[in-house]
């Protein structure tokens, strides 16, 4: 008999309250994909989940800029932050 690892039981419940309009348009789109409502629903809004996060964590630079932030990185930190950092925090 195949176990299934307790992370991957669904028990975890998300409501939502829709339009009769707004229900009809999402039964549309999985059907044309061919999946239920709950598959396709959950598919999409992970999708748009890690979408969003990703857009949110990521820092993005042309070539250009790339380069000139590696230079930065090789001079060495500048003697103001150098002195910001050796101060001791005003919580201790």
């Amino acid at each position: 008999m195949a176990t299934t690892a307790l992370s991957n039981r669904k028990t975890s419940r998300l409501d939502m309250r829709l339009t009769p309009e707004q229900r009809k348009e999402i039964e549309y789109a999985a059907g044309l994909k061919g999946m239920s409502l709950t598959q396709w629903a959950v598919q999409s809004l992970l999708a748009s989940a890690r979408r969003d996060v990703e857009e949110e964590t990521t820092t993005r630079l042309s070539m250009e800029a790339f380069d000139e932030f590696a230079r930065a990185l090789g001079q060495g930190m500048p003697q103001e932050a150098q002195d910001l950092l050796a101060r001791k925090p005003v919580w201790e």
